[in-house]
């Protein structure tokens, strides 16, 4: 694949000075004077010099942010069917369900039309899925690849070492990225079931070429061959004076990379307003966690939204084991939903200006295990609207103060601690 060896090259200096420059321009956060806004854009123009060889970094991308199943997988389907090139996608679960067969279906129509398709699929989170299942895509000339097999004759480093990226490529300038998986949990009323309130964006520009550079990465991790359509892949271009900047940040314990926990703790500490959180697996490891609180106790407005019901119950005991931590330091947390509406998105927005959404959890499991992927987002105008939707997601959740905590029991609290230790194996 014909990109730079350090992705972060794609852009020169002053092309990338001149990006963030814009991006800090554009949209700014309307309740700041003049003085403040010019010290918000010399604080985070320095933040994004220092992130910036953490990931590849693309300019004049369009975004649109989903929050809504059904809407997304229309998007994405509607976007197979269109694909004249290629058609890629990376996925932690893939169900046997309506959703999951007709992304199978599709998957196969793009390979009949004469699209190169490549599946990549987690093993574990997708131990329904068998050969027979993918059958028809191969026959129509798909590739189809198991991340990591359950088989011990097959395994590729620990078991436990999971491919947790949920990624669509479509042709060279288009992509999805996000925590949708593949199923029927993950769809609206209209597809699936409304199971889970997730996050998942729509990338338009050369990000995409970003996150077909970490997708074909991934199959050289497991030994598969590169995609033919790779080899004319070329940097993401330079365009300064529109859309937003984005950076395609991976973690991959097994290659020593940890972009997203790097630039977690970077921008935590960069934060001078605000930081608003949404993580449905909340068990953050001591420097995260350590970075929440001292952002919190030099006055940032930090708020954790995590689930309340969860479809691990594990997780949400070792959650509370550290809440009394958090807001002894004035972290404000959050419980979200009901057994039949669950939390599943992951996303950040800080001071109004950056943002993150991908698959990546604040918990020891995304930390140091799984292969993760998120997409840090420079614009002011998708800052608001993940701030917009935290504040419509605060409707359905409740707040979780110190009073709550002072009446667990000693069983209660053994419970907790025991969970959050399990969950640091």
């Amino acid at each position: 694949m014909q990109v730079p060896e350090d992705a972060a090259r794609a852009l020169d200096e002053r092309d990338f000075e001149a990006a963030v420059r814009r991006a800090l321009e554009r949209d700014p956060p309307r309740s700041l004077g003049k003085v403040a806004l010019e010290r918000l854009r010399a604080r985070w123009g320095h933040t994004m010099r220092m992130l910036r060889p953490l990931g590849g970094c693309a300019t004049g991308n369009r975004l649109q942010l989903f929050s809504s199943g059904d809407e997304v997988w229309w998007e994405m389907w509607t976007a197979m069917r269109a694909a004249r090139e290629r058609v890629w996608l990376e996925t932690y679960i893939l169900e046997p369900d309506r959703v999951g067969t007709r992304t199978l279906a599709e998957l196969a129509n793009a390979a009949g039309r004469g699209c190169e398709v490549v599946l990549l699929y987690d093993s574990l989170g997708s131990y329904r899925i068998n050969d027979a299942m993918l059958a028809p895509l191969r026959a129509a000339g798909a590739r189809a690849h198991a991340y990591n097999p359950l088989s011990p004759w097959l395994w590729r480093g620990p078991i436990l070492h999971r491919n947790h990226r949920k990624v669509l490529v479509v042709d060279r300038e288009l992509a999805f990225c996000g925590g949708l998986n593949i199923g029927e949990d993950y769809a609206g009323p209209g597809l699936g079931n409304s199971r889970f309130r997730d996050s998942h964006v729509r990338v338009e520009g050369g990000a995409a070429r970003e996150l077909a550079r970490l997708f074909v990465g991934t199959l050289a991790e497991i030994g598969a061959p590169a995609p033919a359509t790779a080899a004319a892949d070329t940097a993401a271009s330079c365009v300064p004076e529109r859309g937003s900047l984005i950076q395609v940040l991976e973690s991959n314990q097994q290659r020593k990379r940890r972009a997203i926990q790097r630039t977690l703790r970077a921008t935590l500490k960069r934060a001078s307003s605000r930081c608003w959180l949404t993580s449905p697996y909340f068990v953050p490891p001591p420097r995260l966690r350590t970075a929440l609180g001292q952002a919190a106790a030099r006055g940032v407005d930090v708020r954790v939204l995590t689930a309340g019901p969860s479809d691990v119950p594990l997780v949400s005991l070792a959650s509370q084991h550290v809440y009394a931590w958090l807001l002894a330091r004035g972290v404000r947390i959050f419980e979200y939903g009901t057994p039949e509406r669950l939390l599943h998105a992951k996303t950040v927005a800080i001071d109004g200006v950056y943002g993150m959404v991908g698959s990546f959890n604040f918990d020891f499991w995304s930390w140091g295990r799984n292969l993760e992927v998120n997409l840090g987002v420079l614009d002011a105008t998708f800052a608001h609207e993940l701030e917009q939707q935290f504040e419509a997601d605060l409707l359905g959740a409740r707040e979780v103060r110190a009073s709550d905590l002072a009446g667990r029991g000693a069983w209660q609290r053994f419970l907790q601690a025991a969970a959050f230790r399990i969950l640091r194996l």
